[in-house]
Formats: C-alpha cells, structure tokens, sequence
C-alpha cells in the first residue's frame, strides 16, 4: 500500500509512487467510434486523426455532452473518466490511495465532479491539494513565492507567501498563452524554415506534421543550451533538414511571453523580492526564464516536472485523511522563508569590469553568461565548465547595486555563493564557473 501522488492539468497526468515517476500521460483523447484512446496512444495520432481529437476535457471539464465521432454523444467528463482510468489501472496496486494536486484554474465544482469520477473508477483519494503549494513549499525560497505554469490552453500564476506556512494567496490566469498555441506557431516556423531550405512541407501531410509536432519538445529542450540546431523529419526514405535559431523560436513566441511576463509582474507585490518558481512545461519554452529572471525582485527557480506529484505523495498525512477529501490550499514550508542577502556596502558599484573592460551597471539588467542573446550582456564566449547561457544579472534598484543569480551552478561574491540576490559595492569580485571568471565591481567618479 503507497500513497500515490497524481498531478492534474489539461497537459498530462503526471503521478508518482514510491519516489519515482510512473506516468506523464497526455491530456488527449480520439473519439473513435469504435476505439476510444487516450493519453500516449492518443497524442500519437492527434495529427493523423485531428477531426477524432479532443483536449480540452480537463480544461473544460464538465458533464455537457457534446457530438463525437459519429455523432454519439460524449462529455468532457466521460473522457476524463476514461483517462483517469487508464493511468490508475496503469499505476496503482491493491491498497494504493491516490493523493491528486490541482491547479488553481480547476473551479470547486470541477474538482467535486473529479472526486466523483475517481470514486467510479475505484481510486480511492486520501487526499487533495493545490498543485502550486504542493510544489513550492519544499523550497528554499523567499517569504513570497510565484509560481508560473504553462498548461495546454492557458497559463496560471499562483501568488504564495508566508513565513513557516506557505498559503495560496491568489490565482492569475492568461487565458490565450498555452503550450497549443505557442507550439502551433512554432510548428509553423519549423515548416517554413524548411521549405526555405528543401522545398518540403512538413504540414502539407498528416505523418510528417505528426512527426515534427512529437519532435518538438526535444528540439526546444536542446536550445535550453544552444543558439540553433538541425531538426529533421523523414518522408518516403528522406530526410528533409532544416536550421533554426533560438531567437527565432522567441520571437514567434512573444505576443504570449509578453503576456507572461505581465502576468508575474502583476503578481509581485511592491516589486519584490520574491521567488518565481517555473513549472517545467514552463521552463521549456526557450529564454522565458531569462526573460522572467530580469524583471526587478525576482529570482528564479525551476521546477522538476514531478515536483507537484512527488511532494503531495511525500505529504500525503499533511493533506489527508479527509471525508469528503477538501482543498489543502497551505503546507508548513520545508525550510525557513530565505531573506535576500544583505551585506554593509560603502559605495554601490556602477561598473563591472572584465578583460580589461569597464561595463555600465544602470537599471537595464545587465546578463553574464556564454553565448549570444537578446539585451544587455557580457558574453563569455562558448559554453564552459560551470557556466549558464543566462548565469546571473547586475543591475542597479532604487540606489542599491545588486547581482541575481539565475544557475544551478553558482554565483560567487568574495567567495561566498550568492543566496538567490546580493548588494555589491566598489571593491567586491564575483566570480562565475569553475575554475571561472572573475570580475572586479568597482565605483566611478
């Protein structure tokens, strides 16, 4: 018998036992007369079958009927049902309890209506809990804590905070940037992209569209780490190859990172500081958390892509044993609030110099890391041991000078390892990778 932590979003079914991820099962179904499939098997044929497919179930959810494939009558809800099946019969053993962590756009009557259909389907639920507090109060992390997840059809920005006790404040919706609309738009740039090259469109059939489509989130994942890559599809025993560059898939994409990045500026109150922690299907759209980790008071934080599952798995006795099973919608944090470090600074730095160059510091952030991009940046050349394309920003807040770090590796400051943000001065080094790169902040007349 485990506790059997489920994510529920229009995107997939993540859930996990014992530690370990045991499905991430697409929110898709195709209604076939005769066939009903969901999740893998469905978003495998989604481009082949797109009159068959639906996805909006989860989002939608409710027990409306609508015409299917051959004008039998479906509802979102009996697709629901059939997915939610299909991953608990695929998971759980016999005294299995399902813990399921929602996101905040889910209304309390479509959460009550999913109680209902996991009773059908025999699952029994020990507990429910919002997927963001679920998520984030493991972290070490500032009193208040954003958290940013890009779901199928829209984005959610939860506004957390407390000191020992995270609580979900308020929930933001940007109801047009969704993973479909931004994936259909680089699904558009690829195919053009290689027509230029090849004269083939990859959309002009249902295989190859269906191939470029299950390729895509691999392709945006290696652009996390380069500036352009190859993507190819194979028809009819070739193989048509393109070249695209990671501005490209920014700049297809910004009608909707504007639309984020308002979204998390409005959820800051008084500027900061805070944490943003970025679902992973967040994550994965190339430079957003470049983008997101330049706003002022904001440091950034990724998610792993179980972190909601895994951690209403873990707390299961926290969130549970309730009849009926209510919304837990706070957790007791993990580790203490983290302030933001202060240090006695003389004179704030108005420059950073590196190589023998002195750059500005002014209140347009100024970003250290390898490789090219957009903005102001010090560019340290190719990828190096310990380095981030994005590793960390200077930029100067209300009369303070200050260095955010945005890697996993580490940002040093007379070497101590900067605590998410840190006021520099005149005389302070920062260093980046290692062995790594020193620069000397220093004050001008």
């Amino acid at each position: 018998m485990a506790a059997v932590g489920l994510e529920i979003v229009d995107a997939a079914l993540v859930a996990v036992r014992a530690g370990a991820r045991v499905a991430a099962s697409p929110g898709v179904a195709i209604v076939a007369p005769a066939d009903l499939k969901v999740g893998e098997a469905a978003a495998a044929q989604q481009r082949l079958q797109p009159v068959l497919a639906a996805d909006r179930f989860w989002s939608d959810l409710a027990t409306d009927s609508f015409a299917g494939a051959a004008g039998q009558a479906v509802s979102h809800a009996d697709l629901a049902h059939a997915h939610l099946a299909s991953v608990w019969r695929a998971v759980a053993t016999p005294g299995d309890e399902a813990v399921l962590a929602l996101p905040g756009s889910m209304r309390l009557h479509q959460a009550g209506l999913l109680l209902g259909i996991a009773r059908h389907v025999g699952m029994p639920v020990a507990g429910v809990v919002d997927a963001a507090v679920a998520a984030t109060a493991g972290l070490a992390a500032r009193t208040e804590v954003l958290h940013l997840d890009v779901q199928l059809h829209q984005a959610v920005l939860t506004v957390l905070d407390g000191e020992t006790v995270l609580r979900r404040r308020r929930v933001e919706i940007a109801p047009r940037a969704g993973l479909k609309v931004m994936f259909g738009a680089w699904a558009q740039l690829v195919s053009e992209a290689m027509v230029r090259r090849t004269r083939f469109d990859p959309l002009h059939q249902a295989s190859t569209e269906q191939q470029l489509y299950d390729r895509l989130p691999g392709w945006l994942a290696t652009l996390a780490g380069r500036e352009s890559l190859d993507v190819a599809v194979e028809s009819g025993g070739s193989s048509f190859v393109a070249t695209v560059r990671r501005e490209q898939f920014t700049l297809a994409a910004e009608a909707w990172y504007a639309q984020l990045a308002e979204l998390v500026r409005t959820g800051l109150r008084g500027g900061g500081p805070a944490t943003l922690a970025l679902s992973a299907r967040a994550a994965l759209l190339p430079a957003l958390a470049e983008r997101l980790g330049a706003l002022p008071g904001l440091e950034v934080t990724v998610l792993a892509e179980t972190a909601a599952a895994e951690a209403a798995a873990a707390r299961a006795a926290e969130i549970g044993p309730a009849e009926p099973p209510t919304l837990v919608t706070a957790l007791a944090r993990v580790h203490a609030a983290a302030p933001a470090m202060r240090r006695a600074v003389g004179t704030p730095a108005t420059h950073v110099v590196v190589g023998g160059r002195a750059h500005a510091i002014d209140e347009r952030p100024l970003v250290i890391g390898f490789g090219e991009g957009a903005g102001r940046r010090i560019a340290l050349g190719g990828a190096a041991e310990g380095i981030s394309r994005s590793h960390c920003t200077l930029l100067r807040d209300r009369g303070r000078t200050l260095v955010r770090d945005h890697s996993r590796f580490g940002t040093f400051l007379n070497g101590g390892r900067v605590a998410g943000e840190a006021e520099v001065g005149a005389g302070d080094r920062l260093r980046v990778g290692s062995p790594g790169v020193v620069f000397e902040l220093v004050a001008a007349d």
